[in-house]
This record gives structure tokens, C-alpha cells and sequence, in this order.
């Protein structure tokens, strides 16, 4: 049986000497997903390797990490780029008009029934979520991920309605 992952942030720079390395999270349960009980995997195209939180904070809006018997500077410089991934097991319910990361992903996105453009990818800003938007013409959009921007995520029919507003996109 194969193992459903899902990918909750990027390895972009090691910390120190000690082993840290510096993630771009997309997750919002960090608490939940760096547990040391729960194994993460790093993978870049055809390696994948396991490895177990020992230590995780947070400085200046990235999450600093340290695995389990990679503590030095040498033994997680390889992993710089590497993808971060967690075993997808149910974190809590969710509350109307919350989402997970994965389930925003590749939504198509319309105006006034229009199609605009897919979701690619969420971005986190200290005033809040975006959705980037890759639109129709190849280039990139960011929709503020708010009730007044959104109207309708619909995950069924994988869509996502916004307002029309001139030079949202």
C-alpha cells in the first residue's frame, strides 16, 4: 500500500551549524505536523528520505527545524530545495470556510462566471493568505484569500468564484 503524503513546505536554507534548517511552510497545523511522532519525508525528484522533528521554532516567519540524528551543519546542507511532506492524517475538523492548503490547489478560478485562471498556489503574508492565481495569459495573480475577494469555493466542482473588481486580476 503506498503512503498518501502531502506537502506542507520547502526546505530553502540551513540555519547555523547545528543542523537547522529554514522551511516556507504551507501548513497551518505545525504544531500537528512537526510532532515528533509523526514522520516527515524530503524529497526532491527521485529521493526521498525520512526524518523525525527534534526541535522546531520559529524565527523571522520561517520555521526552523531540526531533525532526529542530523544535528550539524554538514548533514542537512544536501537538503536545501528539497520538498517537505507529511503523512495525510486528519489534523481536526475544520470550521465553515476553512480549507486545507491541498484542497485549494488547482481550483479553477472564475469572475462573474468567467474562467480566469488556476490556483497554483497559496501564499502566506503576515495580513494574510493569497491565492496565486496562474491566469489564462501565463502570467500570475494574487487574490486575497477573504470574504470580501472570494465568494464561493466550491470543492466539488473545483472552482472558485471571486468579485469582480477592476485590477484584482
Amino acid at each position: 500500500m503506498k503512503l498518501k503524503t502531502i506537502l506542507i513546505g520547502k526546505i530553502v536554507n540551513t540555519h547555523g551549524l547545528k543542523g537547522e534548517v529554514k522551511v516556507v511552510a504551507t501548513t497551518d497545523f505545525k504544531d500537528e505536523r512537526y510532532n515528533p511522532l509523526h514522520p516527515l519525508y524530503l524529497k526532491q525528484g527521485d529521493i526521498s528520505v525520512k526524518v523525525h522533528v527534534k526541535k522546531y521554532r520559529v524565527l523571522k516567519g520561517f520555521d526552523l527545524l531540526t531533525f532526529e540524528g542530523l544535528e550539524d551543519i554538514n548533514a542537512v546542507e544536501k537538503f536545501k530545495g528539497f520538498d517537505l511532506y507529511s503523512e495525510d492524517f486528519e489534523i481536526k475538523a475544520l470550521h465553515p470556510n476553512e480549507f486545507h492548503v491541498d484542497d485549494l490547489l488547482h481550483l479553477q478560478v472564475f469572475q462573474q462566471g468567467i474562467l480566469k485562471g488556476t490556483v497554483v498556489q497559496i501564499k502566506g503574508f503576515p495580513q494574510g493568505d493569497y491565492l496565486d492565481v496562474l491566469k489564462l495569459d501565463k502570467t500570475h495573480a494574487l487574490i486575497p484569500f477573504r470574504d470580501e475577494f472570494v465568494l464561493v469555493v466550491d470543492l466539488k466542482t473545483k472552482r472558485i468564484e471571486i468579485v469582480e473588481m477592476e485590477g484584482l486580476l
